[in-house]
């Protein structure tokens, strides 16, 4: 099984062409990092030393998304933890699928690509 192919399926092509390759290999770590820590989504805008990185603002963005995602999913998963067993089984497949989405977003973002989160990717475009 290759990452990188199934992380294609979510690349949007258009938007990674506009990256600069420079602006790309400064911007790494606060472009990946928030998607550790999604409360820092705004990391990757203070650290755009151009202050007009495509690159950066996608990013931020998806990290602003995924924090919101992470919110809502955090609160369904309090309720649905109410229920013993069931809940419990819930909850840990919910935080295992929020850490393999945030770790392919990461990744996916130390090569300079713009993944999208499915279906929910483009509702938020503040930066």
């Amino acid at each position: 099984m290759d990452i990188d192919k199934i992380l294609d399926n979510f690349n949007d092509e258009k938007t990674s062409c506009m990256f600069n390759y420079d602006e790309v290999q400064k911007n790494i770590v606060p472009a990946v990092l928030p998607y550790l820590l999604p409360i820092l989504f705004f990391l990757p805008l203070l650290a755009d030393k151009e202050k007009n990185s495509s690159f950066c603002k996608f990013h931020a963005n998806q990290q602003l998304t995924w924090l919101l995602v992470i919110l809502v999913v955090g609160i369904v998963k309090t309720i649905v933890g109410a229920v013993p067993l069931i809940g419990w089984l819930a909850s840990l497949a919910i935080d295992i699928a929020e850490l393999l989405i945030s770790l392919g977003l990461m990744y996916g973002a130390s090569k300079g690509k713009a993944l999208r989160l499915p279906f929910i990717g483009n509702l938020i475009n503040f930066f």
